[in-house]
């Protein structure tokens, strides 16, 4: 049955042959000297490489030695196709699930979750674990200096466990680029240790029947070299002797006393099927070699240097003998070499190889019959990343691939939308429309469907999309891409597929995010490539969700691992900037989006790129002007495409840029209309901004009501998006919205006062930094981190300075302010003294440029990375303040894990130190009461009573949470609890004058029905 184009396509089949040692020679000398040599390298060195000439029995000693050895052994024989960094992978993952099957799936799991090959690797190796494995790759040299190749193999190298080892084999040195890291100790194995001693020539001649010769001369005349030795080389007249044959000495001897002595039909046998790794006698004939079982039969009873397999029906040319047989195949010309090579690569595509198969053809010059196995193996290709591989491919084949709908032109299509090269992808849909093709691949390939109509519409042809859809059969690519066209036509919502594994899942991801289905962006893509795509997206909802920190390292990672993809520049990266206040990252990062995104053609992300803009003007430069400047000649710029997901942003930004102006109508107008299209097309992740400024605009114009519905509705949409982080962004510039909404409650214990509290702790703690180079721990004993190594002070006050330093941060502090918060006004000698003794401590402590002081004044370096646990303390508060439910009591608890390593900067006594004091006990005081009411809401009913218990064990006279104990007793059925509990809240306040308020009283009259 011929192919449906757009069918599914076949894995690629693994060679299994090229995971196990190959089989032992014969005749196989053993050599106990050698074996034992390799076994305590193994066992004393985490890296033994093996370096020497081919014919040097290289491979037959480290797999003896492997043989002595207890530990798993993983054997990989790489080739020169696996230069592509993917696929050498996939053999590595394959070599290593041999022996610890957990291990499968692991690195290519890794992949799809975006993460770069070598980094890949590093995550499978790691994960080995701590018992001993040996871990053995051959025919090193066949990468070549193959960058991406070579640093997969660094990194295994790098990440391996102590009780992982790795050998190393190769016919050549190993490239300088592939260091051994440091702390790995490594061995080296070359061409004097391999060569034959006396004694080992004799027995490998007595095993070649050759008892009567002088086993030293043979040593001498071939210096020891195996294959010289056990193929008689030194009976050649041409042999001159040395390690490895320097002047080919094989040569001679194989021509002249080994091809020449077999008859000429059996040397072209051998000659012709030198393409093969292993002869069998079915392969030979798939060559078109006549009577392939007489030769095979033949050439069984000749001493050869080949190793026969099982039953003596295959074999396996010596590296060095096979090496001879190929540049003998090379002599025949041209058209017999390609005859051959031909033959070669159809018969690897029938057993499946169609990756190999399409490489020896095309080196053939077989174009055409590369075309079919291309066709199969080239989306497997894709998929493992090795993008480059396809690309060459299709460069290949351009001249005989047929125009119009065909596999090539999928993978050409993916590869335009996961390389964001929106402009080759939309040239290629045209051109199917040319020859009218376009709609007849589109019905038979949904993949094919959803790609173009992905192209198409983020260069803002939404008609074209909707052909191309209108002609889909039905499949997940097309039904993503209606789910996603609603960003861009508004309407009603369209079901959200589920992923299916394709592009499909990173068009989905882009579209989850700017619809706001923000809870759908933690599901990882279940393909490699669909994480290319979605990946940007997905550090674009924590950072919407407030994680700020979390996207903030995951940004970096992505950016230090040279994966910065243009959505990536566009908005993610910009946007976790501007959360984490880095004004002149944020800037160059758009400036540099912006580049890429005009070079990809797609116009939906160069005019994102410019809403990241205007927003930056708006949020960090405070710039209202330059804000509206930019985003007004962007609403120009879109009026022919009235997109929802743009065209609501804009008038939210530039509602809020009029507002910070004063003009209140004209605001209005703007952020109405924003609400209005972001409500109609149902996409929130910019409503609880726009719906927030609404509510401030609706007041300052009278209409309280709308004001109400506006702030409402802006919760609502909070709620829905799975975090307040955006809406408290907003209600930072506008906090009279939270509390207009307060007074308006009737209970003391809405969502709006817990938004007031969240709003509260937004202004106490920033982001804490990542990483930090010099860290103050000052919860429990202090102490200075530098560096990771910990630095203890002589003199306390040294604490002091660099706490007071971080929080104040700035311009820094002039000496006489330091004097009156660090030594309460005290400005003697004496203080001045222990002033200045604190001073030159930490100057000396900290990195150079740490610690500056100029005029007077006091500061940390510009370039210094600080941090201290309490400013960590107020950021983590800060952070879990934006998100909702059980993420929020998580984060909470874990900031409070922080709090309660001991008391703040232990044994300081200063007057600065115990209002700091002070303030961070009320703020975890106040975080612990979030997390008891969390704990309550959640149904952990113990965890919330032990929680408001700790409250009140420091505060009692806190009558929200005496009203918490009455709830949680409720819940548990418990009416005489409740009861005790509100006369305990009567005694407690009772010590000040005062009595439970009213809210207090129609609780317990509520619970008590």
């Amino acid at each position: 049955m011929p192919r449906r184009v757009g069918s599914e396509h076949p894995r690629v089949a693994l060679i299994q042959r090229k995971l196990a040692p190959p089989p032992p020679p014969a005749p196989l000398v053993e050599r106990p000297r050698l074996e034992q040599l390799l076994e305590a390298l193994f066992e004393r060195h985490r890296v033994v490489v093996v370096s020497a000439t081919a014919g040097a029995g290289k491979t037959t000693a480290v797999a003896a030695a492997a043989r002595r050895l207890t530990w798993p052994l993983a054997w990989l024989s790489v080739d020169r196709t696996d230069a592509a960094p993917g696929r050498l992978v996939t053999y590595l993952e394959a070599a290593l699930a041999r022996t610890r099957p957990e291990l499968a799936g692991l690195a290519s799991e890794a992949l799809a979750a975006g993460i770069p090959h070598a980094e890949a690797v590093g995550l499978l190796i790691e994960a080995a674990g701590d018992a001993p494995l040996l871990i053995v790759l051959d025919d090193l040299e066949r990468l070549g200096d193959a960058p991406e190749a070579l640093a997969v193999i660094e990194a295994l190298l790098r990440y391996a466990p102590p009780a992982v080892h790795v050998a190393l084999i190769s016919r050549r040195d190993v490239p300088s680029v592939l260091s051994v890291p440091s702390g790995h100790v490594s061995a080296t194995i070359s061409e004097g240790d391999l060569a034959f001693t006396v004694t080992e020539a004799a027995e490998a001649l007595e095993l070649l029947g050759e008892r009567e010769t002088d086993a030293a001369e043979v040593v001498a005349a071939t210096g020891g070299w195996v294959t010289g030795v056990l193929f008689e080389a030194w009976r050649s007249a041409a042999h001159v002797a040395g390690l490895g044959g320097e002047a080919d000495p094989l040569d001679g001897y194989l021509s002249s006393q080994l091809l020449e002595q077999l008859d000429p039909a059996a040397r072209d046998f051998l000659v012709a099927t030198s393409v093969l790794e292993e002869v069998t006698v079915a392969r030979a004939t798939a060559l078109g070699q006549p009577a392939a079982a007489e030769r095979v039969l033949a050439l069984r009873a000749a001493h050869l240097p080949v190793v026969w397999g099982e039953g003596g029906t295959s074999m396996r040319c010596h590296p060095r003998f096979r090496d001879y047989l190929l540049a003998r195949l090379e002599r025949r010309g041209p058209d017999a070499v390609r005859e051959v090579r031909v033959a070669h690569g159809r018969l690897l595509a029938r057993e499946g190889h169609h990756e190999e198969a399409t490489e020896v053809l095309l080196r053939a010059g077989a174009d055409e019959q590369a075309l079919t196995s291309a066709e199969q193996a080239i989306f497997p290709v894709i998929e493992r990343l090795d993008g480059a591989v396809a690309e060459r491919w299709l460069t290949a084949l351009a001249d005989v691939a047929p125009s119009g709908a065909t596999q090539l032109t999928i993978a050409e299509l993916a590869l335009s939308l996961t390389g964001d090269d929106y402009r080759r992808g939309v040239r290629v849909a045209d051109q199917l429309v040319e020859l009218d093709e376009r709609e007849r691949l589109a019905h038979a390939s949904d993949r094919a469907a959803g790609l173009m109509a992905s192209l198409y519409a983020g260069v803002g042809r939404l008609d074209d999309a909707h052909a191309v859809l209108d002609a889909a059969s039905g499949g997940l690519g097309a039904s993503t891409v209606r789910y996603m066209l609603r960003m861009y036509e508004g309407g009603p919502a369209q079901p959200r597929p589920e992923p299916g594994g394709e592009e499909a899942d990173g068009v989905l991801s882009y579209a989850d995010y700017f619809c706001g289905r923000l809870d759908k962006l933690g599901e990882a893509p279940l393909s490699r490539w669909a994480y290319a795509v979605a990946r940007p997206w997905q550090i674009a909802a924590r950072a919407a969700l407030g994680h700020t920190a979390e996207a903030l390292e995951l940004y970096e990672a992505a950016q230090d691992a040279g994966v910065m993809t243009v959505s990536l520049a566009v908005c993610p990266g910009p946007e976790v900037l501007m959360d984490a206040g880095r004004l002149e990252q944020a800037r160059a990062l758009i400036a540099h989006g912006r580049r890429l995104a005009r070079a990809t053609g797609a116009l939906d992300l160069e005019c994102v790129n410019r809403l990241m803009e205007g927003k930056l003007a708006l949020r960090l430069e405070r710039d209202p002007e330059a804000a509206r400047a930019v985003l007004e000649q962007l609403e120009r710029d879109l009026e022919p495409h009235a997109w929802p997901f743009l065209i609501g942003p804009i008038n939210a930004w530039l509602g809020a840029a009029l507002l910070l102006q004063g003009d209140d109508v004209a605001a209005l107008a703007r952020l109405s209309r924003a609400v209005e299209v972001l409500v109609d097309a149902d996409l929130i992740l910019e409503l609880p901004t726009a719906a927030g400024y609404l509510a401030e605009a609706q007041w300052r114009a009278g209409d309280e009501e709308a004001a109400d519905r506006a702030a409402d509705l802006a919760l609502d949409a909070s709620h829905r998006l799975g975090s307040n982080h955006r809406l408290l962004q907003a209600l930072t510039d506008y906090p009279a919205v939270v509390s207009r909404r307060i007074d308006a409650e009737q209970g003391a214990d809405s969502a709006w006062h817990e938004l007031g509290r969240a709003l509260i702790a937004q202004g106490a703690g920033g982001l804490s930094v990542i990483g930090s180079v010099v860290e103050l721990r000052e919860f429990g004993e202090p102490a200075l981190a530098i560096a990771g190594a910990t630095v203890r002070a002589r003199i306390a006050k040294s604490y002091e300075l660099v706490a007071f330093l971080i929080v104040r941060g700035g311009d820094g502090v002039d000496r006489d302010e330091l004097l009156d918060a660090l030594f309460d006004g005290r400005a003697d000698d004496s203080a001045r003294s222990y002033l200045r003794q604190a001073i030159y401590w930490v100057r000396r402590a900290l990195p150079e440029g740490g610690l500056l002081v100029e005029k007077r004044r006091v500061r940390l370096g510009a370039e210094l990375t600080v941090s201290s646990e309490s400013t960590t303390f107020e950021a983590r508060l800060a952070e879990a303040a934006r998100l909702q439910g059980e993420e929020r009591l998580a984060a909470t608890r874990a900031a409070l894990e922080l709090y309660d390593r001991g008391e703040y900067l232990a044994g300081a006594a200063s007057g600065w130190v115990a209002a700091r004091r002070e303030q961070l006990a009320e703020r975890a005081l106040d975080a612990r009461y979030e997390a008891a009411e969390l704990a309550f809401a959640a149904g952990a009913y113990g965890d919330g009573r032990a929680l408001a218990e700790q409250v009140l064990g420091a505060d009692p006279l806190r009558e929200a949470a005496w009203r918490l104990l009455m709830r949680i007793a409720s819940a548990l059925g418990d009416e005489d609890r409740v009861i005790a509990t509100f006369r305990d809240c009567e005694r407690a306040l009772a010590t000040i004058g005062t009595a439970p308020s009213a809210v207090t009283r129609e609780l317990v009259e509520r619970l008590r029905r």
